[in-house]
């Protein structure tokens, strides 16, 4: 089995890691987890940016996957620890749509994750990543508060 298993940082998403090893180490089957960091995507490139703009750009998104590597380095240190670490990826864009993506991608079996717990007006308003997840795979989605 083959589980996406998004991460954040957040409280919710260490809770998500420690589930996912636990319910491996009691599983028959054979778990190798995929763990990913998506970054919001706070920069478009159009064309008729000067050079030294599409280099600040550049340099956004470098800092953006170097602090989502950062990000994943105890999660994966872990995974492997438990012998479950599979993949890891740091992706940039619309967090909900970048997860359902990879998954699908990927052929993941389920996806594992933390949510943030906005609240019934916190979701209402802001949407939840997590349940726009829930929408967009074809797969069984695990959240943990």
């Amino acid at each position: 089995m083959k589980v996406a298993l998004p991460f954040d940082g957040s409280p919710s998403a260490h809770r998500a890691l420690d589930y996912v090893i636990t319910i491996a180490a009691s599983s028959n089957n054979v778990v190798k987890v995929n763990v990913i960091n998506v970054q919001e995507a706070t920069v478009g490139i159009p064309e008729s940016f000067t050079r030294d703009a599409v280099d600040v750009a550049e340099q956004i998104v470098k800092s953006a996957r170097e602090a989502g590597t950062a990000l994943l380095a105890n999660p994966i240190a872990q995974l492997k620890k438990a012998k479950l670490f599979n993949d890891s990826a740091v992706l940039l864009g619309d967090p909900a749509n970048c997860i359902a993506e990879y998954v699908d991608d990927n052929r993941c079996d389920a996806v594992i994750m933390g949510t943030r717990g906005l609240g019934p007006i916190g979701g209402l308003v802001m949407g939840s990543v997590a349940s726009k997840v829930i929408h967009l795979v074809k797969v069984p989605v695990t959240l943990l508060k």
